[in-house]
């Protein structure tokens, strides 16, 4: 990074011109600890609120808006609950490109749409 100072014409004030960005250390390294990033927290209220709605929207087959948290983003689906897998802690949904598997306990919130 370089500074060059130089007069300026108009005032004749001293202007500062900077040649480069200055980012610190921390950072750098922070962009590649994984664990920085936090992931969202829900209370056992919560995830029971999500168990109740999966259960009520899979009985009824309705469109629901699901928000879930997967490889550090946020992801949304808009889909319908044909089943659920207890062994293996998933949910089948049918979106408007196919069927896709979700992790029960990546859902952070769902929505029912109709």
């Amino acid at each position: 990074m370089e500074e060059r100072s130089r007069i300026g014409k108009r005032r004749g004030r001293k202007q500062t011109q900077w040649d480069g960005l200055f980012v610190s250390e921390h950072a750098w390294s922070s962009a590649d600890d994984y664990s920085s990033d936090p992931q969202p927290m829900l209370s056992a209220d919560e995830q029971q609120a999500i168990l109740d709605m999966l259960f009520v929207a899979c009985d009824r087959r309705c469109t629901v808006f699901i928000q879930s948290w997967q490889e550090r983003h946020f992801h949304f689906h808009r889909c319908i609950v044909r089943d659920i897998d207890w062994e293996r802690g998933r949910i089948i949904c049918e979106e408007a490109g196919g069927r896709m598997q979700l992790a029960i306990e990546s859902i952070t919130s769902i929505h029912m749409l109709d």
